[in-house]
């Protein structure tokens, strides 16, 4: 088994001059590869981690996030400690939690790659199942029964340095495999279960140096990923998601399915950072309806919003259009005084949720 590409899929636009660009379509392999050419040895490269069966209409130049093909995860190992709010840590500690992953793995002889990242590791995982949901609903199955599979490694393993922001995210984008990383120096590649277990950091970085190709497969099996019932998933009783640490903005608890679909580094989706900014407005005002807020009041929730965006390493981050959206959705335009946080049936509609959370506002009906 080797990691099969689906398309079509989003690359990540970054000029060879290094200026910064947006997400666009790429609809075949060919295509693909004349995007990759362009950019390594001048920029870095990424693609969504899924391919998808529709684009958005009409002008058919994005594709349509609740129709993943979702054959795989991607599992991102960096040098911070998730559990102790990102934590910087160092290489050797978080190596050892990617080589007890590794070896949990091999025992379980599930089928797993491994690429050294430039910082860190990514571990793509095949299913045994190809997932295709249509819609917010059954995406939103996918990342619950995602999320209880990470749940069982997490507590076994203990990976804090895992991002919870990466695996299962439909929309989420990852460095593409064997490419280059123009801010680390060296190639991202695939490594031996050797490698793995015995290399340090400075003999990675080494062989990083020199490209390889291809695929290197550990293990013979793939990973079931079991579901939730389809029959009303959000009647259950409420318990605490507690297989991925809380994701916390300036001390401020950040929803689940936002973390996971628009903090850290890559380039989130529009929906993506509206929700987020909408709902991080909604806690500065503690919930109040954005009338109840004066104007200058709203001008510190900007500044403050701003600020927290700033820090999250998006690819395509601009301070001047990220105030200007900031300010439209936190001010309002057209006669509306800004927008309240959305709703759960909003968020699954939009593909974000990432399954039952205690945050759970019980407007959810299939």
């Amino acid at each position: 088994m080797f990691i099969e590409l689906d398309f079509p899929r989003e690359v990540l636009e970054i000029g060879s001059n290094g200026q910064k660009g947006g997400r666009y379509c790429v609809r075949d392999w060919q295509e693909l590869e004349r995007y990759w050419k362009g950019k390594n040895g001048s920029g870095n490269v990424y693609f969504t981690a899924y391919g998808y069966r529709a684009t958005q209409q009409p002008k058919n130049q994005r594709v349509d996030y609740n129709t993943p093909i979702i054959r795989h995860f991607v599992m991102d190992f960096d040098c911070k400690d998730f559990k102790q709010r990102g934590a910087d840590v160092e290489f050797s500690y978080m190596h050892e939690q990617v080589k007890r992953l590794h070896r949990y793995l091999l025992s379980e002889n599930i089928i797993h790659f491994v690429w050294f990242s430039g910082g860190g590791f990514h571990i793509w995982v095949p299913l045994s199942e190809v997932h295709t949901p249509s819609d917010g609903l059954s995406v939103a199955r996918v990342k619950e029964g995602g999320r209880k599979l990470l749940t069982q490694w997490h507590k076994k393993l203990g990976l804090g340095c895992n991002d919870p922001t990466v695996a299962f995210d439909t929309s989420g984008m990852i460095r593409i495999p064997n490419s280059y990383n123009s801010k680390r120096g060296c190639w991202s590649i695939p490594l031996e279960s050797e490698e793995i277990l015995t290399f340090t950091h400075d003999e990675i970085m080494e062989v990083a140096q020199e490209p390889r190709r291809g695929y290197i497969r550990q293990g013979e099996n793939a990973v079931v990923l079991e579901l939730p019932e389809r029959k009303n998933p959000f009647k259950r009783k409420i318990e605490k998601v507690n297989d991925l640490p809380d994701v916390t903005l300036d001390d401020i608890i950040v929803l689940p399915c936002l973390a996971q679909s628009a903090l850290g580094e890559g380039n989130p989706t529009h929906k993506a950072r509206f929700h987020l900014v909408s709902y991080l407005a909604a806690r500065f005002r503690w919930f109040f309806h954005p009338e109840a807020v004066d104007d200058d009041e709203k001008g510190k929730h900007v500044e403050r919003i701003c600020n927290l965006i700033s820090q999250q390493g998006w690819v395509d981050y601009n301070p001047r259009i990220t105030k200007h959206q900031v300010e439209s959705i936190v001010f309002g335009s057209g006669g509306n005084r800004g927008y309240a946080a959305a709703s759960c049936a909003t968020i699954t509609h939009d593909g974000l949720c990432i399954g039952h959370c205690p945050y759970y506002d019980g407007t959810v009906n299939e």
